[in-house]
């Protein structure tokens, strides 16, 4: 099983193929990032429809966008994830409807899956929804609630440092190591 660097360095690669025009690396970017994305799109909206078209519009701004991607800035995954949660905020805000907030109660908390690859299946099949339990188990209860509120609620980071009376320097850091490490222990549960 490749490493969670390797995957995120050919994922780096696919990205700059996919900026070049080739339409092959565009397609696994698809395969790979689809599933996580119509999650994330369905959690936020709240619609299955809607989060299919928004979907599609997020892997429109990810095909346009791939030849500026700066990988020092983000892993592949963090930055469509980035644009697929602001293709949703812009929906909501256009429709005038508030983001879904993931409830905090440490009790359901541990159901509520995150941004990583099995979230999709997560929410389909019992043994994937076992593996996003057993890796969101593994973070604090504060870092725990700064990524479902960042993925799910549409809340910014300084939105997020208020509600949970943490500094926004703190927040940022709780999400960004949260996305690689739950993404990295995902890839790292046994199926």
């Amino acid at each position: 099983m490749p490493s969670h660097e390797d995957a995120a360095a050919e994922e780096g690669r696919l990205l700059a193929s996919a900026g070049a025009g080739d339409r092959a690396a565009f397609r696994e970017l698809y395969r790979r990032f689809g599933g996580p994305l119509f999650s994330l799109g369905v959690r936020m909206v709240g619609n299955r429809d809607d989060a299919e078209e928004l979907l599609q519009d997020a892997f429109v701004k990810i095909w346009h966008g791939a030849a500026a991607y700066e990988p020092r800035k983000a892993r592949p995954f963090t930055w469509a994830m980035t644009i697929m949660r602001n293709t949703c905020i812009d929906h909501l805000r256009r429709h005038r409807r508030e983001p879904d907030v993931v409830p905090l109660d440490p009790t359901e908390s541990a159901g509520v899956p995150a941004a990583a690859e099995g979230v999709r299946a997560a929410a389909e099949a019992g043994d994937e929804r076992r593996r996003v339990r057993e890796a969101l188990g593994r973070f604090a209860d504060s870092q725990r609630a700064a990524l479902e509120l960042a993925l799910f609620s549409g809340l910014t980071q300084a939105e997020i440092a208020v509600r949970l009376g943490q500094p926004v320097g703190t927040v940022k850091s709780w999400i960004r190591r949260g996305l690689l490490d739950l993404r990295g222990s995902l890839s790292d549960l046994p199926s």
